[in-house]
């Protein structure tokens, strides 16, 4: 399938999956552990739960005193585009659901990640809960991609918290189809670039699997300053977001990570895209300026940035010409188109559309956007 004579890659989706999806994939003995969670769970509209330990809320409007009190929902406030067709309410349980969403769009393949909620579980004592959760979500990754292989792809979990279950993880699904990189789950306050994690980034190396780094908005690990935005949810999806993306991505290029492992490939998703010109030229003035904060590097940061290794989802409200601005500062080698889809932050049904419509963008940009660039990044989905 393409779309006006383009194939669409959508880097940046998100399944659930409600609980009433994971509970076949849960032991019993962890089952009761859960029990201890219990006034940690929520549910929607639908009634599908979930667990939301840790989210916070941010509900003082700017110029008013104090936040609002009493109980709120998800994101409260947060009403997102108005669009003229809504997600399927089905898409984490129903793969049928999500492909007819995708074909309505025009979009090829998604890559998937789970909903922000499962930042949940790096606030728990008991790491192995945790890990036992990631194991139940590769394990119905595992079914839910399987109907679609060649449309559907994801990314194995990872724990800061127990890097050698993390290691085993990885190797237990380093040959699956469906798992395309790896998403590093650390808590509130663990630098990335911890030399713990070593054996964490050599073992995606060998499998040619990407470190996706994705960042949070109301639930944990949080975004950097996500508990410093005045309880105010625009202060935090403007600039929590970007910094949290910017603060990664240095952090993992700063620490040496893509010298030790040189076939590594780094992505940094829905943290939006202009501020990466100016990003790369303010960590290489203080690459060279603040060397003591930085073990010996081959290269300076831009230069990493833009090897064919560092790969970077689009926001599309951010619009054409600061994408265009973007790219010939930095080539046409890194972006990839991102939806966002299903969350209310997504344009669904019509962001593929806002894209088509740059006019002022040239048709091999456009599909270095939605193909080219997110195939060099996922090698693992095998698409061409």
């Amino acid at each position: 399938m393409a779309k006006n004579g383009f194939k669409i890659f959508d880097t940046d989706t998100h399944v659930g999956p409600v609980m009433e999806v994971l509970n076949k994939y849960i032991s019993d003995a962890d089952k009761t552990k859960l029990v201890g969670w219990e006034k940690f769970k929520a549910a929607n509209k639908r009634g599908d739960t979930n667990y939301n330990k840790g989210q916070r809320t941010y509900r003082r409007q700017l110029g008013t005193a104090q936040a609002e009190t009493g109980p709120a929902a998800y994101m409260a406030g947060f009403t997102g585009p108005d669009t003229s067709r809504k997600p399927s309410p089905h898409v984490d349980f129903d793969v049928a659901a999500r492909i007819a969403d995708m074909d309505f769009e025009g979009v090829d393949v998604n890559l998937t990640l789970p909903s922000g909620w499962f930042g949940t579980w790096t606030t728990g004592d008991d790491v192995a809960l945790e890990m036992a959760m990631y194991r139940a979500y590769h394990q119905w990754m595992n079914d839910y991609c399987s109907i679609h292989p060649e449309r559907m792809g994801g990314v194995i979990l990872v724990s800061a918290r127990d890097v050698q279950g993390s290691v085993e993880e990885i190797r237990r699904w380093s040959k699956s189809r469906w798992a395309w990189g790896i998403l590093p789950y650390a808590p509130y306050g663990t630098p990335l670039d911890h030399p713990s994690l070593e054996p964490i980034w050599a073992e995606a190396q060998q499998h040619d699997l990407v470190v996706a780094l994705h960042t949070f908005t109301v639930m944990p690990p949080y975004a950097p300053g996500g508990l410093d935005n005045w309880e105010n949810l625009f202060l935090q999806r403007s600039a929590a977001h970007p910094w949290c993306g910017m603060r990664n991505m240095a952090s993992l290029i700063g620490a040496g990570i893509m010298d030790r492992y040189p076939t590594l490939k780094i992505g940094t998703l829905e943290a939006g895209h202009g501020w990466l010109p100016f990003w790369l030229a303010r960590i290489d003035e203080h690459a060279k300026t603040i060397k003591s904060a930085l073990p010996t590097l081959k290269y300076l940061p831009s230069e990493y940035a833009m090897s064919g290794r560092y790969f970077q989802s689009i926001e599309v409200p951010e619009g054409e010409k600061l994408t265009n601005a973007v790219c010939e500062l930095v080539g046409d080698g890194i972006l990839m188109y991102a939806s966002d889809y299903p969350h209310g932050e997504s344009h669904f049904p019509h962001t593929v559309d806002m894209v088509l419509d740059w006019k002022d963008t040239s048709d091999a940009r456009k599909r270095k956007l939605f193909w080219e660039n997110p195939v060099k990044f996922y090698t693992r989905s095998g698409l061409k």
